[in-house]
This record gives C-alpha cells, structure tokens and sequence, in this order.
C-alpha cells in the first residue's frame, strides 16, 4: 500500500506539472504569435511560469518521499 501512494503521489504532480508546463508553452506560443515584437517579455514570463510550475512538481515528489518513509 505504501507503494502505492508513493506512485500516485508523485505521479499526479508530475501529470500536473506536464499538463501546467503544456499550457504555459501553449499560451506563449499563442501570444508570440499575436504580438512578436513582445518575444522578449513573452520568454520572461513564460520561463517564470514554467520554474513555478516545475517547483510544484518538486514538491509534490517531496511529499511522496514523506508518505513512503514517514
């Protein structure tokens, strides 16, 4: 069983993470293409978005290493 929660909880952050990371890429690429004199800014925060979006996944594997050892 502990196996077990140890593999959904890291799997279902890192699905999220995937899926955030998708959208955010998505969302860029939409707005790049709407307004490309703004590439620039558009990388910034889409690079800022995509590190928030992987530190949750970097913490949903914290939390999985706590529920199998703890």
């Amino acid at each position: 069983m502990d196996n077990l929660a140890f593999a959904l909880a890291y799997a279902l952050a890192a699905l999220g993470a995937g899926l955030g990371a998708g959208m955010v890429g998505a969302a860029a690429l939409n707005a790049a293409g709407r307004n490309p004199e703004k590439i620039g800014e558009i990388r910034t925060l889409m690079i800022m978005a995509v590190s928030f979006v992987d530190a949750l996944a970097i913490i949903g594997f914290v939390v999985a290493i706590l529920v199998k050892f703890l």
